[in-house]
């Protein structure tokens, strides 16, 4: 039976990955004030989905650059649990988003496990601080119908990265790397199921 999903938050990248992560663990990550971006970078390949961190791991959504190299991630939520990001663009971009929420899953990247036993997921950008004055801006998810343009906001972008509420689990991360849809049309999804 298919997945019916929700949009439930955003985040505008300018290429640089991003990190899932229980949301105890916001504190070990330092992007920014430590440098663990930039010692990041010269080992990002498309076979990592995960980075050590702290006592835990947070798996790693590595934008596409053939899909753009900037752009919105919109993150939906699933009556199951599921969770989707997905980096998307094209002249009809809720047909796009449809498109990869719809997607067939067999043949997906499978990634590392990530972790939540707090039940709280965050995403964030791998360049900013988990918290501090670097920190990455955070916001309760926000049920919202389908983004219509993908064309930069900083009102939304001022509202932060989404913090769901999933309840204590274990995801398993697949990722599907570009599918074109249509002329100038593709996107990019990091699927997060439980297991």
């Amino acid at each position: 039976m298919p997945r019916t999903w929700t949009h439930v938050g955003r985040c505008w990248t300018n290429g640089e990955p991003f990190l899932v992560l229980d949301a105890d663990l916001l504190p070990h990550w330092r992007g920014a004030s430590d440098n663990a971006y930039e010692a990041l970078v010269p080992d990002l390949a498309y076979e990592l989905t995960a980075v050590p961190l702290g006592p835990g791991s947070a798996g790693l959504v590595l934008t596409d650059p053939e899909v753009g190299d900037e752009g919105w991630l919109e993150v939906f939520r699933a009556g199951d649990g599921a969770v989707a990001v997905v980096q998307a663009g094209g002249p009809d971009y809720p047909a796009v988003l449809a498109a990869a929420l719809a997607h067939p899953t067999e043949e997906d990247q499978r990634g590392d496990p990530v972790e939540v036993p707090s039940g709280r997921l965050a995403l964030i950008s791998a360049a900013l601080d988990g918290t501090g004055p670097d920190g990455a801006s955070l916001s309760v998810e926000s049920p919202a119908p389908l983004p219509w343009s993908a064309g930069y906001d900083a009102r939304t972008d001022d509202e932060g990265a989404p913090l769901l509420e999933v309840g204590p689990r274990t995801y398993q991360l697949s990722v599907c790397w570009m599918v074109v849809v249509g002329e100038g049309a593709a996107f990019a999804r990091w699927l997060l199921t439980s297991p």
